[in-house]
């Protein structure tokens, strides 16, 4: 019966516009900072924090925004450009303060929107006044709801200590999700996908994570998106047993058993990939629609882990110099040049993760 109510609401949500997507989903955040508040103890109410939990993901939509704190990692994931960034002389960095406040007068063009706290390549968690920055743009009218994806590799025992302020300080409860990115169930094959040695360091930080959660009685949505290399087959109750050891109530766990690519992507041995959509490309993706606030003060469509290649801009919309009309204007001429004249941005050539604009 769960199963047959949760595909009824996916398929309910996905049929919405990306308005009606953001509403649905800033209410369902506003219903759950209220049970959490009113019973946070209460095993009761529990079903109903992890329904809030499902609609809130479920109604993200293809329209909101990424914000990149930071484009520096402390991973070389085979799944990302990022090591092959390394090599160009793209300008790595953490974000000012100075671009934060310019960032933050662009959000009157924004009502209820999604912002999620992910850079297309770096960790948000590695900027040294991430949360800081986070409170600034989730205290604002404008934005309805906020989360984060981190490897978890930076989450010690002094970025739970600041992540639970952050907690606190939201009054309205927008922060009520938090994604890591975690590599595989054992230690060889997360310096496989990683190509780094902090397997047992990641498994301690979630442990003292949920404790305090537990402690603090904070009902935060936390979902394992985990890697796996190829030929190991998912399984939840293992993922769970590994990485939720202090059995945290709202945790949820997906699994990447393919990977995104494009016609210019190198791809690695160790790992599977989507192919390509066999749908119809004559409409531009719906993923154009999102807005990526770069490090450096750069405007993207679009935020997804290829947009943006080695030595390749196609998808900056300009910087903060520029009037928010100029900026929509460009994006106004990749969809147009996309669909009217078949002029696919390099990114998007061949790319395993086209969704059709509607």
């Amino acid at each position: 019966m769960k199963r047959k109510i949760k595909v009824i609401l996916e398929n309910y949500l996905k049929r919405l516009s990306d308005n009606q997507s953001d509403k649905v989903s800033n209410a369902f955040t506003f219903i759950k900072s209220k049970l959490g508040s009113i019973y946070p103890g209460l095993s009761i109410v529990r079903p109903l924090i992890r329904l809030c939990d499902f609609i809130i993901v479920r109604g993200n939509g293809n329209r909101f925004i990424e914000f990149e704190l930071s484009n520096i990692c402390n991973a070389r994931c085979v799944f990302c450009p990022y090591p092959d960034m390394l090599r160009t002389d793209k300008k790595f960095m953490h974000m000012n303060e100075q671009t934060l406040d310019r960032i933050v007068g662009s959000f009157q063009h924004f009502k209820g929107v999604l912002v999620s706290f992910t850079p297309t390549t770096g960790d948000t968690l590695l900027h040294p006044e991430w949360d800081k920055y986070i409170h600034s743009i989730i205290q604002l009218p404008q934005v309805g709801r906020a989360t984060m994806f981190t490897n978890a590799i930076e989450l010690d025992l002094e970025a739970i200590d600041r992540l639970i302020v952050l907690l606190r300080r939201d009054r309205k409860g927008k922060f009520s999700q938090l994604y890591l990115s975690l590599g595989g169930y054992s230690r060889d094959s997360y310096k496989n996908l990683y190509q780094v040695d902090r397997f047992e360091k990641v498994r301690g930080n979630i442990d003292a994570l949920f404790k305090r959660l537990k402690l603090e009685k904070i009902c935060l949505g936390v979902h394992f998106h985990i890697k796996l290399e190829k030929g190991v087959e998912p399984n939840t109750d293992l993922a769970m047993n590994i990485y939720n050891r202090e059995k945290y109530p709202y945790v949820y766990v997906s699994h990447s058993v393919s990977y995104f690519s494009n016609d210019a992507y190198k791809r690695n041995a160790l790992i599977d990939y989507y192919s390509e959509s066999s749908e119809d490309h004559s409409r531009a993706c719906a993923y154009l629609n999102k807005t990526r606030f770069a490090a450096d003060g750069s405007i993207w469509a679009d935020g997804c882990v290829i947009s943006e290649m080695p030595d390749d801009a196609s998808l900056k919309l300009g910087n903060l110099d520029l009037g928010w009309e100029t900026l929509e204007a460009k994006r106004n001429e990749l969809v147009s040049n996309w669909e009217l004249n078949r002029e696919i941005p390099q990114p998007c050539k061949g790319c395993t993760m086209y969704r059709p604009r509607k």
